[in-house]
């Protein structure tokens, strides 16, 4: 127990005083508060300046679609019939567009004059026009051609955790949020214990180590102090989160135009508890199998072909979490959050955007705990064998051999 605290503190005091960590850390929690805040710092400029536009035509046309363009656009001048605009006429206004209206029998023909052709948003026109196009149609008075376009939508859950879809939208963002840093964490942290143990090995400090300490309290305690500082690493990048995301009126929300907006009563406790939970599970997982594989390495310039394979199962549970935010229940998504280092991703998405039965969490949770134990033990093994073995690097049958007599 004393071999294993002077470890565990010792790898503490190291990556604390280390600058690459401090550095990290920082560069970490401003990356979160600028990947929240910058999309409504574009919102407030650039998208705004792209909804301006001019409205040109017949005025009898274009006085009864001004009131139906202000839902979506700023309109920034009202003129004629133009024939062939120029960009010059687009700058005088600072306008993205000039959209004309012409009346064509009993239709309304609608043409859009833009420098880019992205910002034609002809889908949002054709919405905002329509009940124009069919008053030009039909001659039917306002009050019941306004009776055909607001036709009334209910909306009923049916067995769902989520009362509106605010909260369902919101419930997604923080799922992401929380499975970024879930992914964040473990890819950096991995890669730092593999170049721990690699560095003890080739420059032939762990020869010194597992003279004075067991090779199993050196793997326990430099694997407890990762998942402490990843804690640590975590708490931060999570108050910086939620404070970047904030909402001042104190709701949910994840408005148009792509800025994030959430306040912590989107999340319950239970959903926070899960997310630390598997976080713990994800972690010890991963960085066993990172140090064991670092433990088989005679160069620093093999780690990447070694860490390689070791990353794909990973980078397949952040897709398949990214899928199961909007198919949680798909038979593949749900297959997934059983299997071991894909599961603590897959099924707390889960659990944040749909109602999972207890059983099957309670069921994860079991088969993780145990891969855990079993992934433990093996790489126990292959980390005092992989300390001692120098020379080119053991063949997967020699590797296997080792383990058996182990």
């Amino acid at each position: 127990m004393n071999e294993f605290i002077t470890i565990y503190s010792a790898e503490i005091s190291r990556r604390l005083r280390s600058r690459i960590f401090l550095v990290g850390l920082l560069i970490g929690a401003a990356g979160i508060f600028a990947l929240i805040k910058l999309p409504q710092a574009v919102e407030s400029s650039y998208l705004a300046g792209a909804k301006k536009i001019v409205v040109a035509g017949d005025a009898s046309v274009t006085a009864r679609a001004l009131p139906l363009l202000k839902r979506d656009f700023t309109i920034v001048g009202v003129t004629g019939t133009v024939v062939h605009p120029t960009v010059a006429d687009l700058h005088r206004n600072d306008a993205k567009a000039i959209v004309q209206l012409v009346r064509a029998g009993k239709t309304l023909r609608t043409t859009v004059f833009v420098t880019d052709p992205g910002d034609a948003e002809p889908s949002t026109l054709r919405r905002d026009l329509l009940p124009l196009n069919l008053a030009l149609a039909t001659n039917l008075p306002g009050d019941k051609l306004n009776a055909i376009v607001d036709m009334p939508v209910g909306i009923q859950t049916v067995a769902s955790k989520f009362g509106n879809a605010q909260q369902s939208d919101s419930a997604r963002t923080i799922a992401y949020l929380l499975l970024f840093l879930l992914y964040l964490l473990i890819v950096m942290n991995s890669q730092i214990i593999m170049s721990s143990v690699a560095e003890e090995k080739t420059s032939r400090i762990a020869e010194l180590l597992i003279a004075s300490v067991s090779p199993t309290s050196l793997l326990a305690g430099k694997i407890l102090a990762s998942v402490t500082l990843a804690v640590l690493q975590l708490t931060i990048w999570l108050l910086v989160t939620f404070v970047a995301g904030a909402n001042p009126a104190g709701g949910a929300a994840v408005p148009s135009g792509g800025s994030l907006q959430f306040s912590l009563t989107d999340v319950s406790q239970g959903e926070l508890i899960g997310f630390l939970f598997f976080f713990l599970l994800a972690f010890l997982q991963t960085t066993t199998m990172f140090a064991a594989a670092a433990s088989l390495v005679n160069r620093t310039e093999d780690l990447g072909s070694v860490s390689g394979p070791l990353f794909v199962p990973v980078i397949g549970a952040f897709f398949i979490a990214m899928t199961a935010l909007r198919i949680p229940d798909a038979p593949f998504v749900v297959a997934a959050s059983f299997i071991p280092v894909l599961s603590p991703f897959v099924m707390f998405t889960r659990m944040v955007v749909t109602a999972v039965p207890a059983w099957e969490i309670a069921t994860a949770i079991v088969i993780n705990v145990l891969a855990i134990w079993g992934i433990a033990i093996l790489g126990g093994k292959l980390y005092r064998i992989g300390l001692l073995l120098y020379g080119r690097p053991p063949k997967f049958v020699q590797i296997m051999r080792a383990l058996a007599r182990s």
